[in-house]
């Protein structure tokens, strides 16, 4: 598996936290397997498929279905199954809180749990990018080049950054460890007030976003250490109650984090680890 991470132009940094391109040749990979469950995170990303497309199956669906060669990824609160194909090469770049919203302009509560071809979104030019990224699929440098102007150029049509936007990157760096009062004081709203702009902007409650960021961290960090036990991961965590982290485990990954396989763990790409 080969993953590269590039920092963002000084101009898009307020919005946009990471770009990231991995490649894995499952047919080279002996013992690692191309199906992979993917727990929610609370960061939006838009991706980017070089290689083979990839297969997404929901737990309301009865079959993979395969998606669009670039997608836009709202809101998850429950697990899904990927097929990464045999040749996955992939280009991703992660938003920051808000970032997403600020970029496409769209109440995120209107892409809960779904992916869009970006294309609908942001026009015909996805294809163009699509193509110019194929055709440079060698040179990881300038393919993150050509992303990073693609996304200056929708510079113009970017919502402001919001003091709500910048306290719920705070509570990204706490890993979801700030009461919601102390949140909204920062932000200089009313409690009422920063509610509803996060739901706007982050596609659910405060209370719950930190939840999921809490969650990410624990599971984060089960990818990056599989030997950990359970109860270090909780508390390294910031989880101080076995249940609470029980309850959040079993709602966002659809299982208890005793029925998590501990070898199939070690044996996938731990997209958490890596994306994050």
């Amino acid at each position: 598996m080969q993953l590269k991470t590039y920092a963002p132009h000084p101009a898009l940094r307020d919005f946009v936290s990471s770009i990231k391109i991995l490649k894995t040749d499952f047919t080279a990979a002996t013992g690692l397997s191309n199906i992979y469950r993917f727990v929610p995170t609370y960061q939006r990303y838009m991706m980017f498929y070089i290689a083979d497309p990839i297969k997404v199956l929901r737990e309301y669906n009865n079959e993979f279905q395969t998606k669009s060669v670039s997608l836009t990824v709202g809101p998850l609160e429950r697990a899904v199954t990927l097929d990464l194909g045999r040749q996955h090469m992939a280009l991703g770049v992660a938003f920051k809180p808000g970032g997403l919203f600020r970029l496409l302009n769209i109440h995120m509560t209107e892409l809960h749990e779904q992916d869009f071809d970006t294309s609908l979104l942001l026009g015909s030019e996805i294809h163009e990018i699509n193509e110019q990224l194929q055709e440079n699929m060698e040179d990881w440098d300038k393919m993150a080049g050509i992303l990073q102007q693609f996304l200056l150029k929708k510079l113009n049509r970017l919502k402001p950054v919001t003091s709500v936007d910048k306290v719920m990157d705070t509570l990204v760096q706490h890993s979801g460890n700030l009461t919601i009062e102390q949140l909204a004081a920062d932000s200089c709203v009313s409690l009422r007030q920063f509610e509803r702009k996060c739901v706007e902007r982050m596609g659910m409650s405060p209370k719950r976003y930190a939840r999921l960021i809490r969650f990410c961290r624990a599971y984060h960090l089960k990818e990056l250490h599989p030997e950990a036990t359970w109860t270090k991961i909780a508390y390294e965590s910031g989880y101080y109650d076995q249940m609470h982290f029980i309850r959040d485990f079993k709602e966002f990954a659809g299982v208890t984090p005793s029925f998590l396989n501990e070898e199939k763990l070690i044996a996938t790409v731990r997209f958490h680890s890596i994306m994050d």
